[in-house]
């Protein structure tokens, strides 16, 4: 017995997908696929500017605790301190009064605008690799026998630190003295 081809009214249906929704699946998953990939640069990115944040803000206590650590009575070479970096800088620190401009906001910053000044500022080098603009200045206080310090933190923007443009500068204030 020979199979007669189907007629119009007798068709058979076909098993499995046809090109075309092959093609909208595939479409589909790259989509997908892709947007996976976006979280996952963006999350990489977040974290990126997580480290440098983290490191700015030691490297900001840090500077800090040592020009807390001299005394505020202390003049000329007492006043004097140093810090080196991962790549052996030395940097020495004075922590006398004056220093890096104040930018004049009600709870100021340093001002980056102006060039840096001798011993009040360093380019700080991380052992990751992360480079810094630290800047410090020392004012008198509110009484005669305490002074104001100011220490911030700008990162810098290299081959290790792509995400610095995204981290904003970080500055801190303290009393030093006796009131």
């Amino acid at each position: 017995m020979q199979k007669q081809p189907p007629s119009r009214g007798n068709t058979i249906r076909q098993q499995g997908f046809s090109l075309l929704e092959l093609m909208i699946a595939v479409c589909v998953l790259a989509i997908g696929i892709l947007g996976g990939m976006g979280v996952i640069c963006a999350a990489t990115a977040s974290n990126g500017s997580s480290k440098i944040n983290t490191a700015a803000a030691t490297l900001a206590e840090s500077t800090m605790e040592r020009i807390m650590a001299v005394p505020p009575t202390a003049t000329g070479g007492a006043a004097m301190t140093s810090v080196t970096d991962c790549n052996g800088n030395a940097f020495p620190m004075n922590t006398a009064v004056v220093g890096s401009l104040l930018n004049g906001e009600p709870f100021p910053g340093i001002d980056y605008t102006q060039a840096p000044i001798a011993n009040y500022s360093m380019t700080y080098v991380t052992c990751s690799g992360f480079s810094f603009d630290v800047r410090w200045r020392v004012d008198s206080g509110p009484s005669q026998s305490t002074q104001l310090v100011t220490v911030s933190v700008k990162s810098l923007r290299n081959a290790a630190n792509p995400a610095a443009a995204f981290v904003r500068k970080l500055t801190l204030h303290s009393v030093r003295g006796v009131n």
